[in-house]
C-alpha cells in the first residue's frame, strides 16, 4: 500500500466504521467482531505505513514501496 492509498484508507475509515455500525443487527456479534478486528489491523497497517513514510522524508531515503 502506498502512503497516499494509507492516507485515503485512513480518511474513509470513519464511514466504513458508522456503516458497518448501522449493518451490526444483519451481520450478528461474531460477523462484525471479525469485521471490526479486521478494520482494527488495517488502520494499524495503514498508520505503519505513512510512520515509514514521514522517517524517510525526515531521514532523506527513498520510500521503497
Amino acid at each position: 500500500m502506498s502512503p497516499q492509498t494509507a492516507q485515503a484508507f485512513l480518511d474513509g475509515l470513519p464511514r466504513m466504521r458508522a456503516a458497518l455500525g448501522d449493518s451490526r443487527h444483519v451481520l450478528g456479534p461474531v460477523a462484525y467482531a471479525r469485521h471490526m478486528h479486521e478494520l482494527d489491523a488495517d488502520e494499524r497497517d495503514a498508520k505503519a505505513i505513512l510512520r515509514r513514510a514521514q522517517l524517510c522524508v525526515v531521514t532523506g531515503t527513498a520510500v521503497n514501496r
